[in-house]
């Protein structure tokens, strides 16, 4: 299955949940919404100002996208590469940068808001495409070498182009549309005759 293009938008289904998720201080830490408020605003200051943080860009991405900032740092830190994480656990990253009494909030994100875990997922597939230009490349590369050793990097290549249709997706769609009784009363031309038929309709769609 394909890798969608990354979008860091937070979806308008999950908008209102992920502001009303954004102060569940007030309910844990027993405080005034608007003393909830202050501290929040005084970490994310303290936060942007801060140089310490390797998944800063992924971060300013999702606000951009319309994320709280809270959930929005959760996210970017929790997508980064576990080696050499800085906080290096969703505590330390609670209570020194999220200005939170502890990672209990989080874990409500977590369980209340599916679209949080969705995004991790986007966050950690997005440099898939900052390097595709370099990855059609070096498939070009391979694929037009005139070597045995390249021959997986040609069929890729000539499916991607829609010029090769696998055997295997051949096969799925007859089965598709024939039961095994049908497949079994036809001859090999008539067999070859279908399949044929199929590898250019798969083709055009492709």
């Amino acid at each position: 299955m394909p890798i969608p293009k990354p979008s860091f938008d937070l979806d308008i289904n999950y908008q209102q949940l992920a502001f009303e998720l954004d102060l569940e201080e007030i309910e844990f830490e027993g405080i005034s919404a608007d003393e909830a408020r202050v501290r929040s605003e005084i970490a994310r200051k303290s936060f942007e100002k801060s140089k310490d943080f390797g998944w800063v860009s992924e971060y300013l991405s999702l606000r951009n996208g319309g994320w709280p900032w809270r959930q929005a740092a959760y996210i970017a830190w929790s997508a980064s590469p576990k080696v050499n994480r800085n906080p290096k656990t969703q505590e330390d990253l609670a209570t020194q940068v999220l200005g939170l009494g502890s990672d209990r909030a989080i874990s409500t994100w977590n369980k209340r808001n599916p679209a949080i875990e969705e995004m991790i997922g986007v966050l950690q597939a997005s440099p898939l495409f900052e390097y595709r230009a370099e990855i059609y490349r070096a498939l070009i590369a391979n694929a037009i070498k005139p070597d045995y050793k390249t021959h997986n990097d040609r069929k890729l290549a000539l499916e991607m182009m829609g010029d090769y249709i696998p055997a295997s997706k051949i096969a799925a769609e007859l089965t598709k549309r024939l039961n095994a009784d049908d497949l079994k009363d036809m001859s090999d031309a008539e067999l070859a005759k279908l399949a044929a038929g199929i590898e250019s309709e798969l083709k055009e769609k492709e």
